[in-house]
């Protein structure tokens, strides 16, 4: 019962961290629009914390950088805020470097 509130807190958690990377801009008519942030997708529970080269946590980063589309940025500090140990963040950021948006350059 514990770990199902706990999971719930953290989803929240990750919500929120995913609006306050949201900013507003000026539409054309000068009024604030906000970006919308989509739903997250829930985020791994079976990690075995080894810095396994398929880390569901890779996976997770992946995932958000198709469903945010902002280069890796924001789903970069997404994943890294919710790790606490300081050898599997010190290698999920280094792994985490090389991922990029699925969106093409139109050029």
């Amino acid at each position: 019962m514990n770990c199902v509130i706990l999971n719930t807190i953290r989803n929240v958690q990750v919500r929120n961290a995913a609006y306050r990377f949201c900013s507003s801009s000026n539409g054309p008519n000068g009024s604030v629009k906000d970006n919308i942030v989509p739903e997250l997708p829930p985020e791994p529970t079976t990690c075995c914390m080894s810095g396994c080269q398929n880390c569901v946590w890779i996976q997770y980063a992946a995932d958000l950088t198709k469903i945010l589309d902002d280069g890796g940025e924001k789903a970069r500090e997404i994943v890294l805020a919710k790790i606490a140990d300081p050898s599997l963040k010190m290698f999920l950021k280094i792994e985490l470097q090389n991922i990029q948006s699925t969106k093409t350059d139109p050029s």
